[in-house]
């Protein structure tokens, strides 16, 4: 399905709370509801997550892995110099009732998304949404195969890091999160024999109840009206940003300063060629200026993948860079700063599990 962020039908909604809202003094506005909402995934984005929204009222259960035991999770958040903190109520999937949740949020690394997926679609209520924040390309589809076809795509720019004690820090002094609705089609609707009536996607209108939500807890957010080209921003800016940072072993804000930003800008720019066969249209973003922003708004963050190049884990770049370059090939496009980059992280990968 065709998206475009050209100007006649880019819709924003725009902030209007105050990011430099204490969060433990953000009370629930009244006659509000108290919202159910799952957090898929206790890294440092998902509580990150979990404690601003359940600062500012919200319920929120982080869903663990598989066979983990139900507990409170302390989620610690150092913003800006404003440490809170919440314990949050914890469980696996398989622990947790059935459509008790109106909003989940997949903040898994994006190896396990797919499984994930599966694990926790019997979560969402009725009429529920899912939320992708996870990074790399593929993941709508994975939504959609679990049945979880009402779901918005969030996009985030925060830098996020943990400390040696296990405290995220909002590094820099940017960031925000972009929320939009994916467009996909049904995979079953060709499929099955009698295929079901697909659900109402999710609107514009619900993205600005997210984005809502987010700015209730301190979170800067807006609401675009398309989630598949933010999809392809969040990979264009993760395939310049990520590798090169991790390969370097430096924080984002050195990147534009080093020799190697011009192969950032070259692995961005491919990525906006090949979102054309996807049907997303990213010429008018300029890959250069939006990751010297990126860059300056996140200076003093480790990016992920320098985090788990690190840690002697598994990086996402296989559904960065790797996924660019598999579409691409199909598409008789070559990508040969992604393929580069690419098998460079996967070197270093193996060298660190090595370590």
């Amino acid at each position: 399905m065709t998206s475009s962020l050209n100007k006649k039908d880019r819709r924003v909604a725009e902030p209007y709370l105050s990011h430099d809202r204490e969060p433990d003094l953000v009370a629930p506005l009244k006659g509000r509801p108290v919202l159910n909402l799952a957090v898929v995934g206790a890294g440092s984005l998902g509580r990150w997550l979990a404690a601003s929204v359940q600062a500012s009222g919200h319920a929120v259960t982080l869903v663990t892995r598989p066979g983990s035991v139900a507990q409170q999770l302390p989620c610690t958040v150092n913003r800006i110099g404003q440490v809170f903190h919440r314990d949050v109520e914890s469980a696996s999937a398989a622990a947790l009732p059935a459509g008790s949740f109106q909003w989940v949020f997949f903040c898994i690394k994006a190896k396990d998304l797919s499984d994930a997926t599966l694990e926790c679609s019997h979560l969402l209520s009725p009429g529920g949404i899912a939320v992708l924040m996870s990074n790399g390309l593929g993941h709508a589809e994975s939504l959609a195969e679990a049945g979880m076809t009402r779901s918005l795509m969030a996009s985030v720019t925060y830098g996020l890091c943990p400390d040696e004690r296990g405290v995220v820090e909002e590094r820099g002094r940017g960031g925000r999160v972009q929320v939009g609705p994916i467009s996909i089609e049904n995979p079953c609707e060709n499929l099955c024999e009698n295929p079901i009536e697909s659900p109402t996607p999710a609107s514009f209108a619900e993205a600005q109840v997210l984005a809502g939500l987010l700015q209730e807890a301190g979170i800067r957010s807006q609401a675009v009206e398309a989630g598949t080209a933010l999809i392809w921003k969040k990979a264009m800016l993760n395939a310049g940003l990520n590798p090169v940072c991790a390969l370097l072993g430096q924080e984002n804000g050195m990147l534009p300063e080093s020799r190697s930003f011009a192969l950032s800008i070259e692995a961005a720019k491919e990525v906006i060629e090949v979102a054309k066969v996807a049907g997303v249209d990213l010429s008018e973003s300029d890959p250069e200026q939006l990751l010297r922003d990126l860059c300056r708004d996140t200076a003093t963050n480790r990016c992920s993948t320098l985090q788990d190049l690190e840690r002697g884990q598994q990086t996402e770049m296989d559904w960065i860079c790797g996924a660019v370059t598999r579409i691409a090939e199909r598409s008789g496009i070559d990508t040969p700063a992604n393929r580069l980059l690419a098998k460079l992280v996967q070197d270093a990968e193996v060298a660190s599990v090595a370590s």
